[in-house]
């Protein structure tokens, strides 16, 4: 019963986007040619179907399109590096919980702590979670930084600073939580009940890091990083919606896999952290419709793609570099 109650939480959690989506445009048909012989609609008809010539094929097969021809382009090696940061940040904290492992097997510092100390042995596994929670982007090789809160909030006050990533660098709606919230709920509230239900799981499983469930939460930890890229540093209105489904996704799975593991663990990730992501992933849409591409007046496809340069045509380069090699700058904020 209570794993239902923790499925229909995380459904409801998804579905509160769904009717933020614009609705799709009915599809019209085409106006007739005014033909008055067979011989006019056959000459027509070659006119308006001329084949492209070899100059402009090879401009499209370069991540170019005409200006009358506004449809995106799929930014294939943004997706490529989404997914390559992910597999880099598993891999590199999964090596870090193997060695935890390994490392608690050697020398028995929890038998000790627990035989020779009131303290309990839960306490060695939260400070570090709870840090894990606000810093795992350490571990991921994409420019992900969060936005500056000190600007947010400053700038929410009508003090005069330069626009904070995530905040001031685009319209948002008019029930946009005030920025003092948002540090609030994830160092106070989201990172304290991370860290505690993580260790609940920890030492529900005897005491071991590289455990599935906890890798679920590595696994979600992850997908936000990369969608701090999307949405803060790259500006990708559009992605950063499916991006957002797909980190509260990751959170559903997350407080399923801990409550196959502790129930407690699983009812306290499946509780407030998933209202805030319903707010987070509502938050994103209403943002994406309300900031339409400035050239075409459309809305961004829900997926990256190559940006439109000065001249009407589109880049044939992507905006997603790696800021471990130096392609781009990284933000401490």
């Amino acid at each position: 019963m209570r794993c239902s109650v923790l499925f229909l939480l995380g459904s409801a959690t998804l579905s509160l986007t769904a009717t933020a989506f614009a609705p799709i445009a009915p599809i019209t048909a085409p106006a007739r040619l005014a033909v008055s012989s067979p011989q006019q609609f056959i000459t027509t008809h070659r006119s308006s179907t001329t084949s492209p010539s070899p100059s402009q094929l090879f401009e499209s097969r370069n991540g170019r399109v005409d200006r009358d021809n506004n449809t995106p382009v799929v930014d294939y090696d943004a997706l490529l590096k989404y997914h390559g940061a992910v597999v880099i940040q598993m891999s590199l904290i999964a090596g870090l919980f193997f060695a935890l492992d390994t490392l608690v097997d050697i020398t028995g510092i929890v038998t000790t702590i627990e035989q020779s100390t009131p303290i309990p042995s839960i306490a060695l596994a939260v400070p570090l979670f709870y840090t894990l929670s606000l810093k795992s982007r350490v571990f991921n090789p994409l420019n992900n930084a969060r936005p500056n809160m000190k600007q947010a909030i400053e700038q929410g006050s009508g003090d005069a600073q330069p626009p904070s990533r995530g905040f001031g660098d685009r319209i948002m709606p008019s029930w946009t939580p005030p920025g003092i919230l948002f540090p609030i709920m994830w160092v106070l509230i989201i990172g304290p009940i991370r860290a505690y239900s993580s260790a609940l799981v920890w030492q529900a499983n005897g005491h071991h890091f590289l455990d599935p469930a906890l890798l679920a939460l590595v696994f979600h930890l992850s997908v936000g990083d990369v969608w701090n890229t999307m949405n803060n540093t790259e500006q990708r209105f559009g992605a950063s919606v499916t991006g957002v489904l797909c980190v509260t996704a990751s959170a559903v799975n997350v407080a399923y896999q801990y409550y196959t593991v502790d129930e407690g663990a699983g009812h306290l990730l499946g509780g407030l952290p998933m209202i805030w992501f319903a707010v987070a992933a509502s938050l994103i849409t209403a943002t994406w419709q309300l900031n339409p591409t400035t050239s075409s007046g459309a809305l961004e496809p829900r997926y990256p793609v190559l940006r439109e340069q000065e001249d009407g045509s589109v880049s044939s380069s992507s905006i997603t570099q790696f800021a471990w090699f130096g392609a781009a700058g990284s933000d401490t904020s």
